[in-house]
């Protein structure tokens, strides 16, 4: 019987070449997995989660005006986050001018008015503020609310927690909290006041010192 070499090479050569398609196609496949990996990936990067803010500004300067049309109060901060889901934006470093806007309607003809109705009466600062959908203002670290007025009952609050509704300037404060006004000064574990009407009420432990002028 007569053997022919050539076709065990043929053989081997075919199975050689069977092999490189093989690994060919393996490694596009591995390819065109990692792409879609990637791709999903760079896709999930771009999808925002619900609890991350919608939109995110550094230096930021606001203006909010009242129903009336009347200013509100300008809030600045060095950083402001907002989140849609429920309303609230956060602030970074927060200072916020509050003005007084209780004149009647009926004056604001009077130019003396209009320009009445721009001024601040307040100032609040602290490391850190949140503030909600309803207008409520929540500071935290080093607050400090200071009077514009200088003929102002209440000339300053400083605390490190305190919630300021930006309505009615109504302010509360369950940390311990220090007041100065004309002519006193006050301490005392828990506020209650008004900065608009110029009135605080302190509560527990309350210490107050006052003032003589000699004649």
């Amino acid at each position: 019987m007569i053997s022919y070499p050539f076709k065990k090479e043929k053989t081997l050569f075919m199975n050689i070449r069977w092999n490189i398609i093989l690994g060919v196609i393996a490694l596009a496949l591995l390819g065109w997995y990692y792409s879609l990996n990637q791709d999903h990936s760079d896709l999930q990067s771009l999808i925002k989660k619900p609890d991350s803010p919608e939109y995110v500004g550094n230096k930021m300067e606001t203006t909010v005006f009242s129903p009336e049309g009347k200013k509100q109060y300008l809030a600045i901060s060095d950083k402001v986050e907002y989140y849609t889901q429920d309303g609230h934006t956060d602030f970074i470093s927060p200072l916020v001018y509050l003005f007084d806007v209780s004149l009647d309607n009926k004056d604001k003809e009077d130019k003396t008015d209009k320009i009445q109705l721009e001024k601040q009466n307040w100032k609040l600062s602290a490391k850190k503020a949140k503030l909600t959908k309803d207008q409520m203002l929540y500071l935290e670290g080093g607050v400090v609310a200071e009077s514009l007025n200088p003929l102002s009952r209440l000339q300053r609050v400083e605390t490190e927690a305190a919630v300021i509704n930006l309505k009615t300037q109504d302010i509360t404060s369950d940390k311990r909290v220090k007041i100065n006004g004309l002519n006193f000064n006050s301490s005392g574990l828990k506020l209650v006041g008004n900065l608009r009407q110029q009135v605080a009420t302190l509560k527990e432990q309350v210490k107050t010192y006052y003032e003589i002028n000699k004649q």
